[in-house]
């Protein structure tokens, strides 16, 4: 469990940090704000329906106990893996605006 956080915390903070960093260049501010805000909200939406369905599976059960931890490690793995999702999908649909569909003028 130990060597779990130690590999998942730095690449949970990595992805948020790049996430956040690289964004899509041209890009209008407004919709990249709204777009990241909306990808993090569904990355923690995912992350906590896990955390509720952990404790459902786990509370009944004689390991009760380990439920936090485990839906601590899930959330840190599944974090990560939607806002990578995310930037793969604003960075490809993110740079195809009006601006560069090649009309002049």
């Amino acid at each position: 469990m130990i060597v779990a956080l130690f590999v998942l915390v730095p690449i949970a903070g990595m992805t948020i940090w790049a996430f956040f960093r690289f964004a899509a260049s041209g890009t209008r501010p407004r919709t990249l704000r709204r777009f990241n805000v909306g990808a993090l909200a569904a990355a923690l939406l995912i992350a906590a329906a896990w955390s509720v369905r952990t404790y459902l599976v786990m509370s009944p059960t004689e390991d009760a106990a380990w439920w936090p931890v485990i839906s601590l490690l899930g959330a840190l793995a599944i974090v990560p893996v939607v806002l990578g999702i995310a930037a793969v999908i604003r960075n490809i649909f993110g740079s195809k605006g009006p601006r560069d569909q090649g009309t002049k003028g």
